[in-house]
């Protein structure tokens, strides 16, 4: 199969509604007997002044940082690694290499050469409030989603306040760059975590053609960010990519 999106001239917009970026890497699950622990150690002490007790982490358990903004938010495994960036910290897929360069460095330490799956998911989502107590949401959602996600999305619905929250899943896969697209799209109504009603939008890019060699992994992750632009453009309304722009 292929993409039904076409290729778009990529551009930086003036607004957005984009929250984090996430690109995530799993490999070869590799032994702690073969990996320098000193490196290893000074690797992670750019992160955080506590001692990361490495012996202590079991083939399963991934060592976790957060910067104290929680802007940017980092797993480290024996056979995963991961590095989540917020806007504005995010401000290009480019301008952020410096970050995405920590998961090499990381890999190196490692011994890693091959990578089995990488993904690269952006997270976004449109708080809104309501004006009235009640209207339809489904017209809502037609307003900013496109035509065939809103398909996904049953006739039945319509009443804003009698939803709970609502979230739809479309994927398709591209043989060409051997990849997988998968959309995660919906409503979330205020909670205890979040005091905004939003509307969400989670586009993920995940390799499917195999192990690929970690020198790769860079021009992947530029043509995953590509592919993710073009697919944001068909998951919206143009109307919503024109206000972007101003």
């Amino acid at each position: 199969m292929a993409y039904p999106f076409g290729q778009i001239e990529h551009c930086t917009y003036k607004k957005t509604f984009l929250k984090d970026v996430r690109v995530a890497v799993e490999f070869p699950k590799v032994k702690q007997s073969k990996v320098d622990m000193d490196a290893l150690r000074g690797f992670f002490m750019q992160f955080t002044n506590e001692k990361v007790n490495l012996e202590g982490l079991s083939d399963t358990e991934r060592a976790t940082f957060c910067s104290k903004d929680n802007a940017i938010a980092l797993k480290f495994g024996w056979d995963y690694a991961e590095v989540t960036l917020c806007t504005p910290t995010y401000s290009s897929f480019e301008a952020s290499m410096p970050y995405w360069q920590w998961l090499i460095k990381y890999l190196s330490i490692l011994g890693v050469s091959s990578i089995t799956r990488l993904v690269v998911r952006k997270y976004s989502a449109l708080y809104f409030k309501s004006n009235t107590e009640d209207y339809n949401i489904r017209s809502f959602m037609s307003e900013v989603f496109c035509k065939d996600l809103m398909q996904l999305i049953p006739t039945s619905i319509n009443s804003y306040k009698a939803l709970n929250s609502l979230e739809k899943t479309w994927s398709v896969d591209d043989d060409e760059s051997g990849t997988t697209f998968t959309t995660v799209f919906g409503i979330k109504k205020t909670d205890f975590f979040d005091k905004h009603d939003k509307l969400t939008l989670v586009n993920s890019i995940e390799s499917k053609d195999g192990e690929f060699p970690v020198a790769d992994l860079m021009n992947r992750m530029e043509k995953y960010n590509k592919i993710l632009f073009d697919a944001f453009h068909w998951c919206v309304k143009e109307d919503i990519i024109e206000k972007m722009k101003n």
